[in-house]
């Protein structure tokens, strides 16, 4: 007899996502970002969503030993979003397992202090069209450019 092994994992839980409208390119919000919510993003390799389609710009930041993971996710290239439901937005600041609401809110209100960013929305994850691939994309490239690289350095000797 076989049987058929279904999930629906929700890639949203644990996770919060900021849309972002900035002129600013993103190596300056990423500084900007870094100033104000003394964080340290750092910018890896871009995130592509197919072989053949663009990158888009990454940035990622871990605190300590805590599990709060920060994530700067560009949405334009010439021609194409990252996210079309989304088009309005120019960036994605994710947020990967907060402490609390208010960390959130404090993090969005951080961000709306920038210069240059002319708006800070909270998104409902769950009704966003496309998102899944995007959290699932996400989490691979995570793997691919934080996690074994680090696994990798540690077992050097």
């Amino acid at each position: 007899m076989k049987r058929k092994v279904s999930g629906n994992y929700d890639f949203s839980e644990g996770y919060h996502l900021l849309a972002i409208v900035s002129t600013l390119k993103d190596y300056s919000l990423a500084y900007f970002i870094n100033k104000r919510l003394e964080i340290h993003l750092k910018k890896y390799a871009d995130l592509n969503i197919s072989e053949k389609g663009p990158g888009y710009p990454w940035f990622y930041y871990r605190q300590g030993n805590k599990y709060l993971s920060c994530f700067l996710i560009g949405n334009n290239h010439p021609g194409q979003k990252l996210l079309p439901a989304l088009k309005t937005y120019d960036y994605f600041f994710l947020v990967k397992n907060p402490i609390d609401r208010n960390q959130l809110s404090t993090m969005a209100a951080g961000l709306r202090k920038i210069k240059n960013v002319l708006g800070v929305f909270e998104q409902d994850m769950t009704s966003i069209k496309g998102l899944e691939l995007l959290m699932e994309c996400n989490e691979l490239h995570e793997l691919q450019q934080i996690i074994i690289p680090g696994k990798q350095s540690k077992n050097i000797f």
